[in-house]
């Protein structure tokens, strides 16, 4: 019988800074699509991990977006977010199924099931996708929500 190693792992509770997750104007009404582009470096994450550092498992803990304050904003109903990065597909990371108001925080409902997030996380540069139903025929401005996003990331020690 072979002894099984056991690995140790630390987990991290990292937080994304407030990101733009913006949709270029003019929108339509139907399918609309935002972004936003997280830059890190692994080193900045986890300044006190001193070897290199091993990403052995990560998820999102929670998704949240708030309208800014004292923008217009068109009737937005709900949005799915997901994430890629250069050597990862798209994942759906979370779902809201409310319709969006203006000056209010947002939490979605995180997916159960996340594919390639230590992949992603790796990469070092990860795209926010947020796909949201517009609910008016048009507008012609911009949309950005404030995106914050808190992943559990274990390395391995």
């Amino acid at each position: 019988m072979k002894s099984q190693r056991s690995v140790e792992t630390e987990k991290h509770e990292i937080t994304t800074p407030v990101l733009d997750l913006k949709a270029i104007g003019p929108l339509f009404e139907g399918s609309n699509t935002a972004t936003a582009t997280w830059e890190f470096s692994l080193e900045d994450l986890f300044p006190k991990l001193e070897e290199t550092i091993k990403i052995e498992k990560a998820q999102v803990k929670s998704i949240q977006i708030q309208t800014r304050e004292g923008m217009d904003f068109p009737k937005i109903g709900k949005m799915v977010i997901e994430m890629t990065s250069k050597y990862t597909d798209m994942t759906k990371i979370g779902l809201l199924d409310d319709n969006i108001q203006p000056n209010k925080k947002y939490t979605f409902q995180v997916a159960d099931e996340q594919e390639d997030l230590q992949t992603a996380i790796s990469d070092e540069r990860i795209t926010f996708i947020g796909d949201f139903d517009m609910l008016e025929d048009e507008y012609y401005e911009d949309v950005i929500f404030d995106l914050i996003v808190t992943l559990e990331i274990e390395t391995k020690n």
